[in-house]
């Protein structure tokens, strides 16, 4: 009589891509309210102008440089996790 064999379950190769995705998702968090927090606790700092005259403030320079991180990191993941799919 043959012995039938179950099907094994094939690894789960999503789990460094999973693993990476959360790690930049908590950076971009760490970003994000770091820019809210400095909001909260001190206003005056993101509405002070650049430099005097000027009336680009230290909260919207904040807010591109937040804004330009989340398309870095973005770019960054799809990079690493498709070197990771590739293996």
């Amino acid at each position: 009589m043959p012995v039938q064999r179950t099907p094994t379950a094939a690894p789960n190769n999503d789990l460094p891509q999973a693993r990476l995705g959360w790690i930049m998702a908590a950076i971009q968090t760490l970003i994000y309210g770091s820019f809210v927090g400095t909001f909260i606790v001190s206003p005056a700092t993101m509405t002070r102008p650049i430099a005097p005259g000027m009336a680009v403030t230290v909260g919207t320079v904040g807010g591109l440089l937040a804004i330009l991180s989340t398309m870095i990191l973005t770019g960054l993941y799809v990079l690493l996790a498709n070197r990771l799919t590739a293996r």
